[in-house]
């Protein structure tokens, strides 16, 4: 039995060093992870800032233009010009 108590202690030394290259390509993966989800949350923001930004300038011409409709439609119709007997031809 100790021979096998030995032959797994080799196998635990053994891997011992690929196991911890995995742990490190692992712990660069998810600082790597890490780093692109703080860069796309921050884009988020900015992208929830800029819509904010197009709401309110739609909202503004959408009240002008509401305004120009009324005013003029409030107008009186321009009277036709009398026509002269002549025919345009």
């Amino acid at each position: 039995m100790s021979t096998r108590l030995l032959r797994l202690a080799i196998l635990a030394l053994l891997a011992a060093p690929g196991a911890a290259a995995a742990q490190s390509g692992i712990d660069g993966r998810l600082n790597d992870l890490q780093r692109s989800i703080s860069a796309l949350s921050a884009q988020i923001e900015q992208l929830k800032v800029q819509d904010r930004q197009l709401e309110q300038q739609l909202t503004k011409m959408q009240t002008s233009f509401e305004q120009r409709i009324e005013r003029l439609e409030k107008r009186p119709a321009p009277r036709p010009t009398p026509r002269t007997g002549r025919s345009k031809r």
